[in-house]
This record gives C-alpha cells, structure tokens and sequence, in this order.
C-alpha cells in the first residue's frame, strides 16, 4: 500500500492567502503605474522607454511608428536617437514642416526609415544640408512593403491632404518575400498576416489595441521591453562577437530574404514568383493614385548586401532588377540606379564595408550619402 501524505486545510488555506495578498500586489502595482503615467505630460512620458514600446499594431497598416516620440534606439553597442513628429515621420530634433515649401516623401522600409543610423547622418539630412528648398518627409518604417506603401500613401494624400511634389520610391529586395508571405489584404483593404483569418485578425486588433496601450503607458511594460529585448539577435550577435577579420559576411546575412535577385535556385521558387507579381501589381496602384494627385514618382533601385558581397555587378542580369527596371520603361516612371555607386571598388568585400553596418544589410553613413548624392542630381 502507496502512502500518500494528506495536505491539511491550513496549509492550503495559507497558500490560498498568500495568492491573493500576491494578485493584489500585482493589481495594486499596475493600478499606481498607470495612475502615474496618467499624471506625467505626454511629451514626457513619449521620451521614457525605447522605441519597442511605441512600434504599434495598427489596424489599416498592420504596424506603424507612434507620433511625437524621442527615445533611444540600439543597434548592438550602438545608441541612436529616434524622433518623430504628429504624422509619425521619423525627423531630426525640432524640424518643422514648411506650409510655403513643397514637399517630397521617401517610402520604403527600414533603409529609408534609417535603421542602426543617427538621423544626423541620414541621407534625407544630407539632401537638405544641401538643398533646403522643399520639405523632405521620411514616410517609411520597418517591415513595410509595397501593399502597405500604397496604403500609407493614401492614407498622407487622401486622408491627412498632404500636396506631394514628388515620391521616392524604394522597393527592397526584401519586399518579394513580404509580399509573398507575409502580407495580404482583408476584405475591408487592410493590411494583415497573411495566414491569418480576417475573424482572427480582428480578435487580434481588439486585443492590440489593449497591448498598445499598455506599451506606452505602463512603466512595468516598458521595463519589461528594455530588460527583454535584444538590439540584435542570431547570426547578427554572432558576427559581433566573431573574433578576427570576417571574410564572408554572407553568412551571417539572410541569405534568402535578400539575396534571391542573383540567386537562380531561390528563383525557382513559388514564393519569388508570387511576391515579383504582387510587387508588380501594388506599383501600378501606386503610380495611378500618384498620377490622379499631379504627383511625380521616382523608382529607386539599390543593391542589396547579398549582391554586392557576391560580387555580381552586371545588375542588368539581377532579376530585381530587371522587373523594376522594366516596370519603370513601361509605365515612363524615373528609374534612379544606385548600383555603380555602391561597386565603386574592386573588392566585393570592400565594397561591403564601406557602405553598410558591419554584419548587417543596412546602409552605414557612406551607403546613406550614396542614396543622398543620387536623389541630389534629380532633385537639382
């Protein structure tokens, strides 16, 4: 016979106590944490944190960057400031909107938002230390694609009236596979995961809407991210930490994501085929919602990490390439080619690093004044 110790009604009676005191606690902590984030003034309140905590789900554009922010922002050891103003456009501190200048935006993803780069040192300020005559808007984020370009763009022409003069567009490599895989619209022409239900999606938004709260009004939360979160992750950190000099940076890169533009066997693909298509589609929304609003397009090709490191500088052959430069001859759309800057040496490698951040696919202040020369010369 098995003897099985009882456990006596006092003990769990204490246990029972002691959860509660505990959840109280719990309660009570996050009761004061946002009784006193109601207290604090919003512009102070936006300058605690980082800026995980107001990178927001959104419901029309799936995410997008909260207005008014000033917080840190890390790239490894790296800190850097990240600004924006009441349309959630990344700025340098106290840059204001000119009603008496015309404006230009820039779209895209990470690259243009400016990621692991200090604004000072961002293409955008670039062009306007030398060209002062326009507004410069910085309309992009990370993790944007095409589907949500057009989306933003409506959104800045129809909704919030802003008169464009001109659009930059940059279609990354990585946007074949955004579009592929990750996004599509529902029935009301939001953005959302793809493989997600639109029931799905909309329990989710309710419970982000919560989530997005707490994200920019919970101390605890915010604490929470900072401890948590990593400004760098997998092979990235590993890089960081290889000791020596690093002769093939490729594979520490998403060698998919963005490398498929010089890369036959990732072309046969499915999902190339289907992003290239979609890519193709939501450009030709783009141009006729800019062509209906009197507003030029210019479409701006950039190589990617992955095809300067392999050293394939024929990008005639790049099947990124060649549907952006197609697209663009057919449609009679300004194509803006950045790639000979970018191949300026004769080492692949070399060529690497003194255009982008050490193990990673974003450009560095050399690769942002590259981008800044070349808009320079249309712009003038």
């Amino acid at each position: 016979m098995i003897y099985k110790p009882k456990i006596s009604m006092s003990i769990i009676k204490k246990f029972n106590k002691l959860f509660k005191y505990l959840l109280f606690l719990l309660f009570a902590a996050i009761l004061i944490d946002l009784i006193i984030n109601l207290i604090i003034p919003e512009k102070i309140k936006k300058q605690i944190g980082t800026t995980k905590n107001y990178s927001l789900k959104s419901k029309k554009f799936h995410h997008e960057l909260a207005s008014n922010i000033n917080l840190s922002e890390f790239w490894g050891e790296k800190k850097y400031q990240v600004i924006t103003n009441d349309l959630g456009m990344r700025i340098n501190e106290n840059y204001e909107i000119n009603k008496k200048k015309r404006n230009i935006g820039f779209m895209g993803d990470s690259f243009v938002y400016g990621s692991g780069i200090d604004y000072s040192n961002h293409f955008i300020n670039f062009i306007l230390k030398q060209n002062n005559s326009y507004n410069l808007l910085n309309l992009a984020y990370v993790g944007y694609s095409p589907s949500i370009y057009l989306k933003k763009l409506e959104y800045y022409i129809q909704k919030k009236k802003i008169n464009f003069k001109t659009i930059y567009l940059f279609i990354d490599t990585s946007d074949i596979q955004d579009e592929a895989i990750f996004y599509r619209e529902d029935k009301y022409g939001n953005i959302v995961r793809k493989w997600n239900s639109d029931k799905k999606n909309q329990i989710q938004n309710l419970k982000y809407t919560f989530k997005n709260y707490l994200k920019q009004n919970s101390f605890i939360f915010k604490f929470y991210d900072i401890v948590s979160s990593k400004s760098v992750q997998g092979n990235q950190l590993k890089c960081l930490n290889t000791t020596g000099k690093i002769e093939n940076f490729i594979e520490f890169l998403d060698y998919e994501r963005f490398g498929y533009g010089t890369d036959f066997q990732i072309q046969k693909k499915d999902w190339v085929k289907k992003g290239q298509l979609k890519t193709l589609n939501y450009l030709s929304k783009i141009k006729k919602l800019l062509d209906d609003n009197k507003i030029k397009l210019v479409l701006v090709y950039y190589p990617s990490a992955i095809d300067i490191l392999k050293g394939k500088k024929n990008f005639n052959k790049n099947s990124h390439f060649q549907i952006l430069n197609k697209w663009s001859m057919e449609n009679n759309v300004e194509f803006l080619n950045t790639s000979d800057d970018f191949n300026s040496n004769s080492s692949s490698l070399n060529n690497y690093i003194n255009n982008h951040i050490k193990c990673d696919i974003h450009w560095n202040i050399n690769g942002h004044k590259i981008i800044a020369q070349n808009i320079l010369l249309t712009l003038n």
